[in-house]
């Protein structure tokens, strides 16, 4: 007669030692079928999930795109809406200089007059160290820096790089005080976290003078200039005109 029952004998290096089990027919293919129910249940599992989990997945890349591109567009929102701003407060105290240029002769004796020399920027605006360079084409995750910006101590004196009138000296929410100096010949500085600004709207500076004590203001990690050159609406570095600063460059573009 056929037993119902299986003996599972184990026999170690030692033949004295040995131990016995035994178990029923029954409980052997209950065993069987439990163990491959659970490989079934696995594998179907798997086979369910795993195209979930790549749709999933590529959604995901598809947000994070989204919110990547998103972000990138804000940056050139926030980017135009500053340079529309620029561009009102330069349109709105332009006329000043218009004004200056149709004066009389006995006026212009009596008030500064920029020349085509002095409108260059020569002068650098402070002695510290460069920790940023200009970035004017930014990928998503850095956003546009249109000057140098360089670290000195809190109240340190900021010179004019060139003569010319203040036509903007106030407060900007991402610069803190600004002040801005049209040079002629469409060049214009900016020049901002400033501490205290000296000068007034319409003021006119020359070359040298102290127009503003570094500081921390607007959006800041600590003192330091930001410092801008435009010409003809178009950002310049700032590098070009004070190659000395690359000497004392201690910026992460340096080492890229």
């Amino acid at each position: 007669m056929k037993s119902n029952r299986y003996t599972i004998h184990i026999v170690s290096d030692n033949v004295d030692t040995q131990k016995r089990f035994s178990i029923s027919r029954f409980w052997l293919h209950a065993l069987l079928f439990f163990i491959a129910l659970i490989i079934i249940s696995i594998g179907g599992v798997l086979i369910y999930y795993i195209p979930q989990i790549d749709e999933f997945s590529k959604k995901n890349q598809q947000f994070e795109k989204m919110v990547a591109e998103r972000t990138h567009v804000m940056e050139l929102y926030r980017d135009l809406n500053r340079l529309g701003q620029m561009e009102e407060i330069i349109r709105s105290n332009l006329s000043i200089v218009n004004d200056d240029k149709q004066s009389s002769s006995i006026e212009k004796t009596s008030s500064f007059v920029i020349s085509y020399i002095e409108n260059i920027p020569s002068q650098a605006p402070v002695d510290g160290f460069l920790t940023q360079r200009m970035l004017d084409k930014s990928h998503f995750w850095q956003k546009n820096h249109y000057g140098i910006d360089i670290a000195v101590q809190e109240g340190e004196p900021v010179l004019a790089s060139a003569g010319g009138r203040v036509i903007f000296s106030g407060w900007t929410y991402d610069l803190g005080n600004l002040i801005i100096i049209y040079h002629g010949d469409d060049y214009f500085t900016h020049y901002g976290h400033n501490q205290l600004n000296l000068f007034e709207n319409h003021g006119l500076v020359k070359r040298g003078d102290v127009i503003a004590l570094a500081g921390s203001t607007g959006i800041s990690s600590g003192p330091h200039l930001h410092f801008e050159i435009w010409k003809d609406s178009d950002a310049i570095d700032p590098l070009v005109f004070f190659p000395e600063y690359k000497e004392r460059d201690i910026s992460i573009e340096k080492n890229d």
